[in-house]
């Protein structure tokens, strides 16, 4: 399977307009200019300190991050994922503003949002069987089937940034199918639906550090992890203009105006997504699932 056609670049030159058109772009030891120290890395090896034991941090400090399924189970494993997710909160949102400062005036303003991805993938060999006790952690700890973002609570303008904690190899990273994006796919509201033209699939390799970014709506899954190493990711979402929103996504997230976060308009933060049609659409859903249950109360 051929590797991606990524385009380097730095946070000065990046154009997310150009991410938005189809281009697979990284920042080569991004996470490193946007948080000293390698914050993550840290944070990880502490989860693993406070769910496993602290021998277990030590000897993967050693063995570097992707050797986690040599020293915890898979169920310890789950939990590092947890715990990591709860500690690098904080630090993953001000990653998430200092990128939108960072980077060069784009053609329109830039919206984040909240959401946060920790995808720890150990070797496939580690999770074969549990797949009824890992369902929940899809995409998490388990492979993710192709979908586009926008099916789900994403804006059609949104940006993955997709952070290597760790090494990611071509045997355990990304899947994308440049050819599909922004197609016509059918779907069932949460994967593909089998027998169209979508063209061939490339991997991703990146360096530890390394940030990769493409569009949302990019056609992608996770590789099923068929190598020897565990897998590090990080993921945050940013959005180029106002936030649009998919007419039959089956969710709604909010994106927020960065000016404003840490002032007293905040609470005004994420206005221009709660407009939209997608948030009425969200309302409408949420109703709609309390009726029933109000009618079974009083009836």
């Amino acid at each position: 399977m051929p590797l991606a056609p990524l385009r380097v670049t730095t946070l000065r030159e990046l154009d997310l307009g150009d991410v938005l058109a189809g281009d697979m772009v990284v920042i080569r030891g991004g996470l490193d200019q946007l948080a000293t120290g390698s914050p993550f890395a840290h944070t990880a090896l502490a989860s693993v300190a406070a769910v496993a034991s602290p021998d277990a941090a030590h000897r993967l400090a050693s063995l570097g991050l992707e050797g986690l399924h040599t020293v915890a189970e898979v169920a310890e494993i789950r939990s590092v994922r947890d715990e990591l997710d709860r500690r690098v909160r904080p630090a993953a949102h001000q990653l998430l503003l200092r990128f939108a400062e960072a980077v060069a005036p784009q053609r329109h303003r830039l919206y984040v949002s909240d959401h946060l991805g920790v995808r720890i993938m150990p070797p496939r060999s580690c999770v074969d069987g549990r797949e009824g006790q890992l369902r929940d952690y899809t995409g998490f700890l388990l492979p993710t089937d192709a979908h586009v973002d926008s099916w789900f609570n994403t804006a059609l303008n949104s940006v993955n940034l997709w952070m290597a904690v760790s090494r990611v190899r071509h045997d355990n990273g990304l899947l994308l199918w440049p050819d599909a994006y922004r197609s016509p796919l059918r779907h069932d509201g949460v994967r593909l639906v089998p027998h169209q033209q979508i063209g061939e699939p490339v991997e991703v390799e990146l360096g530890r550090g390394d940030v990769l970014l493409f569009a949302g709506d990019h056609l992608h899954a996770t590789r099923p992890n068929t190598g020897p190493e565990t897998r590090w990711v990080v993921t945050k979402r940013i959005c180029l203009g106002p936030p649009r929103y998919h007419p039959r996504a089956t969710g709604w997230t909010p994106y927020a105006d960065p000016r404003l976060l840490g002032t007293p308009l905040a609470p005004l933060a994420p206005l221009r997504s709660t407009l939209t049609a997608g948030r009425g659409r969200q309302l409408l859903r949420s109703t709609r699932r309390r009726l029933p249950l109000r009618g079974r109360r009083y009836g």
